[in-house]
C-alpha cells in the first residue's frame, strides 16, 4: 500500500505535527514529511476529530483538513481492494 500525501503546504504539515505533539509527546515524529503510511493517516484523522479547532493546527480549517485526509485514505484503500480483487 502506498503512502498518503498529506500536503505540500508547510503550514498544514507543521500544524498537524503540533497537533500530534499536543496529543502525545514526540508524536510529531510520525509525520516525517508530507507522506505518511495509511495507519498514521488514520491516527491523525482520529486525533484531529477530538482536537481543538486551532487555526495554527488547521490553517485550512479543521473539518476541511479531516475530510481531505479521509478522501486520500479512501482512495488508497480502494486501490488496495481493486488490486486484490483482480
Amino acid at each position: 500500500m502506498d503512502s498518503i500525501y498529506l500536503s505540500n503546504n508547510s503550514k498544514v504539515i507543521n500544524g498537524l505535527r503540533d497537533m500530534m505533539d499536543a496529543a502525545e509527546d514526540d508524536a510529531a515524529g510520525l509525520i516525517g514529511c508530507s507522506y505518511v503510511d495509511v495507519a498514521t493517516a488514520l491516527l491523525i484523522v482520529n486525533i484531529a476529530k477530538l482536537a481543538e479547532d486551532k487555526p495554527d493546527w488547521f490553517p485550512h480549517g479543521k473539518w476541511a483538513t479531516i475530510q481531505n485526509i479521509q478522501s486520500l485514505i479512501d482512495e488508497q484503500l480502494n486501490q488496495l481492494f481493486q488490486v486484490r480483487i483482480k
